[in-house]
């Protein structure tokens, strides 16, 4: 427990109050010293409660202002590493899916282009076959061209599908990160420095 409060502010209002307190204390008992003890003694022991409610009142005012602006500290901090973290998360999502997005683009330009070529070639094989009068081998020949040419498709799509499904897989794990707000007031009941330990 931290017997000296956080701030000077708050450690000056409480000297101020002891020595107030003290104050009152030694002008009361130097009156009630000079007056008739026996019939004055109620207007001495009430007069000492009220000052000491009073005295109380004002020490429970000044830990709860402490409390108050350590709370709201704290608070602030938690909000600006959220907002940290969470503009941290949204950075390496961007940048991640921009990387794929490049990477998919430049495989997809360099297989389309080769895909190309070679279907191209091999259609254009076929077709000079079929002219020189083999019919069956340039048939044969555009078939494969065919082939090729869908099993190329099919396999640009499947990449397509896979990098879609990582992209929403890494998305979902960079929305794991989020936090909720949760209240960072102290419950009630505790004393002071168990309700400013973490």
């Amino acid at each position: 427990m931290n017997l000296i409060p956080a701030g000077l502010g708050s450690f000056l209002r409480f000297l101020l109050g002891v020595l107030l307190l003290q104050g009152i204390t030694v002008l009361l008992i130097y009156t009630a010293l000079h007056t008739d003890w026996s019939k004055t003694w109620p207007l001495f022991a009430g007069l000492g409660a009220a000052i000491a409610v009073l005295v109380a009142l004002w020490f429970n005012t000044i830990v709860l202002a402490d409390r108050h602006r350590t709370v709201s500290k704290v608070s602030e901090r938690h909000s600006k590493e959220r907002e940290r973290i969470k503009l941290r998360a949204e950075q390496e999502r961007l940048k991640v899916t921009k990387e794929a997005a490049r990477l998919q683009k430049r495989a997809s330009l360099g297989l389309s282009l080769k895909a190309g070529l070679i279907v191209g070639g091999t259609f254009g094989l076929g077709v000079a076959m079929m002219f020189a009068q083999f019919m069956t081998l340039g048939l044969v020949t555009l078939t494969a061209a065919g082939g090729a040419a869908l099993g190329y498709a099919v396999r640009v799509r499947q990449e397509k599908a896979i990098a879609a499904k990582r992209l929403a897989a890494e998305e979902g794990s960079l929305k794991a990160i989020e936090v909720e707000p949760t209240p960072a007031l102290p419950r009630q009941g505790r004393s002071v420095g168990d309700q400013l330990k973490p």
